[in-house]
């Protein structure tokens, strides 16, 4: 016998669940998460549920639905963060989720109470709200303890920074957004110099129009021209010998760090969000 599901109780159900899911995954990976892209993802959550009242779909439609709901889901509560944050929340949201469902279907098999609807991947619980929400308030109970034990994760400050570079004769100043790393460290092998990372795309514009041309002859052909040394940089993409001269002056949130190393590479960095990557 097949029960009755109310579509607003099954959307705005699984909206505020999402939501609170959400809300445990910025904590346990450290992720900013502001209340408007919580209340939009929340919803795209919501909404993905009525999946269960559509005629029965194929495997492989509905595995790709699945998939494409996730992603879209993280990706409105945690967008612009570059491809290796995405895959990191997307796999503690879907962790927390099979979590939650292993403790509602506990609560059920012990006090014999509710039943389950299945449809199209997707099962629909009919218990309480009320139970649903304690269970929920216990997955974030248990993420708010592994924080006290473990600590929770840091997120990396950013801060303005103003970048002096000269060449051929011609001066020019960066001002940009710098992710502040203490856990980054680049230096030259063979003089031991500090340096930083900056992404030649973002400041392409600002900088003299020699050092424009010789990075970018650099990027096409590997003609490296003087001043330019390389040095052998760890990015996302793996271990590469990126070009690199001294910057005149480096300032970041008002304070003067001298003279340091500008290791230029041909990416963005963070998905757009920073302009430079700078160690402790």
């Amino acid at each position: 016998m097949r029960g009755v599901v109310y579509v607003d109780i099954l959307v705005l159900v699984n909206a505020v669940i999402a939501m609170f899911l959400l809300r445990c995954t910025a904590r346990l990976t450290g992720s900013p998460l502001g209340l408007f892209r919580m209340a939009a993802a929340g919803l795209a959550a919501g909404a993905s549920s009525l999946i269960l009242l559509l005629p029965p779909m194929s495997a492989w439609v509905l595995t790709a639905a699945k998939i494409g709901s996730a992603g879209v889901i993280v990706g409105l509560a945690f967008a612009g963060r570059g491809v290796r944050a995405f895959l990191k929340t997307c796999f503690w949201y879907l962790v927390l989720n099979f979590l939650l469902s292993g403790v509602v279907f506990a609560v059920m098999y012990y006090t014999e109470t509710g039943s389950v609807e299945s449809n199209n991947m997707t099962f629909y619980l009919n218990v309480s709200p009320g139970v649903l929400f304690v269970c929920v308030g216990g997955v974030y109970l248990a993420v708010r303890l592994c924080e006290a034990a473990f600590g929770r994760p840091q997120r990396h400050p950013h801060h303005t920074f103003v970048c002096e570079i000269c060449m051929a004769g011609e001066c020019a100043k960066m001002h940009g957004v710098a992710l502040c790393d203490t856990g980054f460290s680049l230096r030259d092998m063979f003089t031991g110099e500090d340096a930083f990372l900056l992404s030649f795309p973002a400041v392409r514009n600002a900088l003299p129009k020699a050092l424009q041309e010789a990075l970018q002859s650099y990027y096409e052909s590997g003609t490296l021209c003087p001043p330019l040394h390389l040095v052998t940089t760890q990015t996302v993409s793996g271990v590469k010998c990126l070009p690199a001269m001294r910057a005149q002056s480096l300032t970041v949130a008002g304070q003067n760090l001298g003279k340091r190393l500008a290791v230029f590479s041909p990416e963005v960095l963070g998905a757009g969000n920073f302009d430079a990557i700078i160690g402790g």
